[in-house]
């Protein structure tokens, strides 16, 4: 009986590191701690942070909560604070939240991540629209209080969050 008792603990045991082996790194409470634009439209060049640094100094935090059961929330914390709800997952080098999946790089440690997002170029009207133009100057020759903003490429770096 107790030799089966043994056995037992230790099935249990070993399922139970199996399961931990199958966990995403993406589980667990991450924190933004680098945000900014690209010098080049690649994703490349130096990253210009001033804005995040502006909003920081604000009291604005953004943090990600991510669950093991496929969802998450973001918080963000300051003069205009909001929670999201969303469902993610990971595939491969494509992490995945919300309606949007981005290719990532983890860090060695697991400690922190980051993603690129490029962001096409478009171009908006007086009423701060979205046009259907699709070069600066088709945008700009419509009229002249129309305004193009070219492809811009945005990373941001996630700490993880030691409770």
């Amino acid at each position: 009986m107790k030799k089966l008792f043994l056995f037992l603990v230790l099935g249990f045991l070993a399922c139970e590191k199996e399961d931990d082996e199958d966990l995403s790194p993406f589980v667990g409470t991450w924190t933004v701690t680098e945000k900014g634009i690209y010098q080049a439209a690649d994703c490349s060049g130096e990253i210009d942070d001033i804005e995040w640094r502006g909003m920081k100094g604000k009291g604005v935090t953004i943090t990600l909560e991510i669950n093991k059961d496929g969802t998450g929330t973001e918080t963000i914390t300051g003069p205009e604070p909001s929670v999201t709800t969303f469902l993610w997952y990971d595939v491969g080098i494509t992490f995945c939240f919300g309606d949007n999946c981005y290719v990532y790089a983890m860090g060695n440690n697991q400690q922190s991540f980051s993603i690129d997002r490029v962001v096409d170029p478009y171009c908006i009207d007086e009423n701060y629209e979205v046009t259907g133009h699709d070069s600066k100057r088709e945008c700009e020759l419509a009229t002249t209080s129309n305004q193009w903003f070219p492809k811009e490429c945005h990373k941001t770096k996630y700490k993880r969050k030691n409770d």
